[in-house]
């Protein structure tokens, strides 16, 4: 019985389905006469014309509705998208001391991924921010080495992280140098001493 009434569902049906039946019951109806004559259809409108009618209107009316919903989505995700965008730029513009010298260890080692204590509380912050993503080499897993994990700059924040936004400038004078020397992570400074 299931099998019957899914042959009936019409929703399962991809909308080129309808667009298909919309112009060939559109043709059937609206076609010049002589032109179906041509093509053995002139009777089809006489016999068949309120089905074919119907079709028309019914398969019509569901490419209205799916174009209607596919705009509708469109546009509900442009407006998603570019929230979440927002969203991403202000915390990347509003990062704390201790966030903005983590980040400044990518730059310093010109990588987009290090291994970093996944127990240090500015790292769980960043992963919990989306700043930062946990390289998963295995599917959903990942590897740990002691307590530290492999983690990466997200797309969007590598494109769009400036120097700026890190205290840096593009050209650090030597007080900036040492400014930034001196105010690294503490696991960095754990992993020295070693």
């Amino acid at each position: 019985m299931e099998n019957f009434k899914a042959l009936f569902d019409l929703t399962k049906l991809p909308a080129k389905f309808f667009f298909l039946f919309a112009v060939l019951s559109g043709f059937i109806l609206f076609a010049d006469q002589s032109f179906l004559k041509r093509l053995h259809l002139e009777k089809m409108n006489e016999t068949y014309g309120w089905i074919v009618g119907l079709v028309f209107i019914s398969t019509s009316g569901l490419i209205v509705v799916n174009l209607t919903i596919w705009a509708f989505n469109k546009i509900n995700y442009k407006i998603k998208f570019s929230k979440v965008k927002k969203e991403y730029i202000n915390s990347l513009r509003n990062l704390d001391y201790h966030e903005k010298s983590v980040l400044r260890e990518f730059l310093i080692n010109q990588k987009t991924s290090m291994d970093v204590p996944i127990d240090d509380p500015t790292i769980s912050g960043l992963i919990r921010k989306k700043i930062l993503f946990i390289n998963k080499q295995f599917g959903n897993a990942f590897i740990l080495n002691g307590m530290d994990a492999s983690v990466s700059l997200s797309k969007f924040v590598e494109k769009n992280l400036n120097a700026k936004d890190l205290d840096i400038s593009e050209n650090p004078t030597e007080d900036e140098i040492e400014f930034i020397k001196s105010n690294r992570p503490t696991w960095v400074e754990k992993r020295w001493r070693y």
